[in-house]
């Protein structure tokens, strides 16, 4: 028969057990929550990254589908699938290409504003930043990655070498 010591023991060690069961539980959540801001914070950074490249590109040209292609060129040399040209992708980049051509065709569009005939309303140009957006729920679920995880390159470890 347990004592009344040994009762209050037991019970003060489920108190213990619980508390930790409590901080882990906490402490997994936290992590959670920073690993998800952390990854936010990179993509928001790579996606700045990636605009600015193909915005300074649809500036630089004033015909459509030559800035169109430079931008992807831009783009797919950022992150170091290409070295000079679409080219290099092959038939398969197709799709990629086609997913990515409006956003493209927006930063063109946002650069090179056609101004509005006397009368008329301005036409609507699409927000290149939802049109990225959009890109990257179509690539997710086309290639069950995220696109901005393709910034991320593997580095294999250099040795040290102390002459």
């Amino acid at each position: 028969m347990p004592t009344a010591v040994d009762t209050l023991i037991a019970r003060l060690q489920a108190d213990c057990t619980a508390a930790e069961d409590t901080e882990r539980s906490v402490r997994a959540s936290v992590e959670a929550q920073i690993k998800a801001a952390e990854t936010a914070r990179a993509f928001a950074w790579r996606r700045l990254n990636a605009l600015t490249d193909m915005a300074k590109a649809a500036a630089g040209e004033q015909d459509r589908e030559t800035a169109i292609e430079r931008q992807l060129v831009a783009l797919f040399r950022e992150i170091g699938w290409i070295e000079t040209s679409l080219a290099e992708l092959g038939d398969g980049a197709q799709p990629l290409i086609d997913a990515l051509r409006p956003i493209a065709e927006a930063l063109h569009a946002q650069a090179h504003s056609v101004p509005a005939k006397d009368g008329e309303e301005p036409a609507p140009v699409a927000d290149p930043i939802e049109a990225f957006r959009a890109f990257e729920v179509w690539y997710e679920r086309e290639r069950g990655l995220p696109f901005l995880k393709a910034y991320e390159r593997y580095v294999p470890p250099t040795p040290l070498v102390e002459f």
